[in-house]
């Protein structure tokens, strides 16, 4: 693993230097944005030992068959269906409180 990493720096490495070398800006900067991102997720991934997750919250507060025990990925046309539910029941309520407050 080690050296797989070595390997990646050491070709950013290069692209640095012929950035660099040849004096263009460009070349240089994208590289440097690359070689920010890659310590940046090696950090992530490997130091605080993070993996990416679906989803981070359970839906309202509930929990269900593929939240925390399972790794069944949830459904995701089942989460905007829902989402899609509650945006109108929340357009319901703020029409009848529009009509409460006249």
């Amino acid at each position: 693993m080690l050296i797989g990493i070595f390997i990646i720096f050491v070709v950013e490495g290069l692209w640095l230097l012929i950035g660099v070398l040849v004096q263009s800006i460009w070349t240089s900067v994208i590289t440097l944005g690359v070689i920010a991102f890659t310590i940046y997720f090696l950090y992530v991934r490997l130091y605080q030992k993070k993996e990416a997750k679906y989803p981070i919250v359970p839906l309202e507060g509930k929990t269900d068959i593929y939240f925390p025990r399972t790794n069944i990925p949830r459904p995701v046309y089942a989460d905007f269906r829902n989402m899609q539910e509650k945006k109108q029941k929340l357009e319901k309520m703020k029409k009848k409180m529009r009509r409460k407050k006249k």
